[in-house]
């Protein structure tokens, strides 16, 4: 039987108890850090807030998206890499850009020195890319050892959406989203496709078409 797919929570900002609770009751099954969100991004500040969380029982997916992939504030890679080493202990998946060329190799390395669950992820907010591209950007992930091999891309019309579906049938271990207005019925379809997570918000959107953890 297959396993029935994952719904994230994300929660953006900073973390705070009451979002916490909020996802959770809202049926979110993992919980998305995007640390690139907090004002306060140095690592004893988010350590201890993941501390706090221990008692939840839900996997923590950590993100700390580049501003090239959507990233809210900047941080340096020097930086980013020093936050995945200090928080990746406390996260169930650790999701890392495949345009991350600098610090790539050590995320990986130090996702699978500590045995999580590895997301290596594509993220296009101007269009869907060529079948051929997006193959590639498959291959290239599962080649590098990725658990989930994640794509999201504007879909500007139907066949951006087909082409998307098409790699759910194609390929296993992917999670596949379709953003804006057009793609928002991908964050409930695709699932039934196999796309292994779905990603709603708790708090506000941070992509565009996202609806919320309790719509999904």
């Amino acid at each position: 039987m297959r396993r029935a797919p994952l719904t994230a929570g994300v929660i953006v900002g900073s973390i705070r108890p009451r979002d916490v609770k909020k996802a959770i009751a809202s049926g979110a099954d993992l919980l998305e850090i995007r640390v690139d969100t907090y004002s306060a991004r140095d690592p004893e500040t988010i350590e201890h807030a993941l501390r706090a969380l221990k008692g939840i029982r839900k996997p923590l997916i950590l993100t700390i998206r580049s501003t090239k992939e959507g990233g809210r504030f900047y941080i340096s890679d020097k930086k980013r890499l020093e936050l995945f080493n200090a928080l990746a202990p406390y996260a169930g998946y650790v999701d890392i850009e495949l345009s991350s060329n600098t610090i790539l190799k050590s995320v990986v390395d130090l996702t699978k020195r500590l045995g999580k669950k590895l997301i290596i992820s594509y993220h296009n907010f101007r269009e869907t890319p060529g079948k051929k591209e997006l193959a590639g950007i498959v291959k290239k992930g599962v080649s590098l050892g990725a658990d989930v091999v994640k794509i999201v891309c504007r879909t500007n019309d139907a066949g951006d959406l087909k082409r998307l579906a098409s790699l759910l049938i194609d390929y296993d271990g992917l999670t596949v989203i379709g953003m804006g207005d057009y793609g928002k019925v991908s964050r409930i379809l695709f699932p039934a496709l196999g796309s292994k997570i779905t990603y709603g918000s708790i708090t506000k959107a941070s992509a565009p078409g996202q609806m919320s953890v309790a719509e999904i």
